[in-house]
């Protein structure tokens, strides 16, 4: 899992497509005041583990992503299910469903998705 501030430079780099080091630090300014060491620190953490990948734009560096943003997820979910529901996903729906007071229309959204699951 990735944490919060390499999440919000995933974040903008799905979005763009491809971003510099200086157009994500852009980015982030509105959400919170950082760096620009900081933000080429977490990119090139992100790089080495596989997240982003670079190619040479002048002096600068294009980074992209060579993890989606659905693969991302479906990884953080599955280790979400694994390490606090026992490897259950029923008992994440569960949590959820219970937790939350869910209008007719999401409770007929997660019908449709348990419909087609099923089929």
């Amino acid at each position: 899992m990735i944490g919060e501030l390499q999440l919000q430079v995933m974040e903008v780099i799905w979005d763009a497509g491809d971003a510099t080091v200086a157009e994500v630090h852009t980015a982030l300014q509105d959400e919170r005041p950082l760096a620009y060491t900081t933000v080429l620190s977490t990119m090139r953490g992100l790089e080495r583990r596989g997240y982003l990948a670079h190619t040479k734009e002048g002096k600068a560096h294009r980074f992209h992503a060579r993890v989606s943003r659905d693969e991302h997820t479906r990884v953080t979910v599955d280790s979400l299910v694994t390490s606090l529901f026992r490897g259950q996903p029923e008992q994440l729906m569960s949590h959820l469903l219970g937790d939350e007071a869910l209008d007719q229309d999401a409770v007929a959204r997660i019908r449709k998705l348990l419909d087609e699951e099923a089929s």
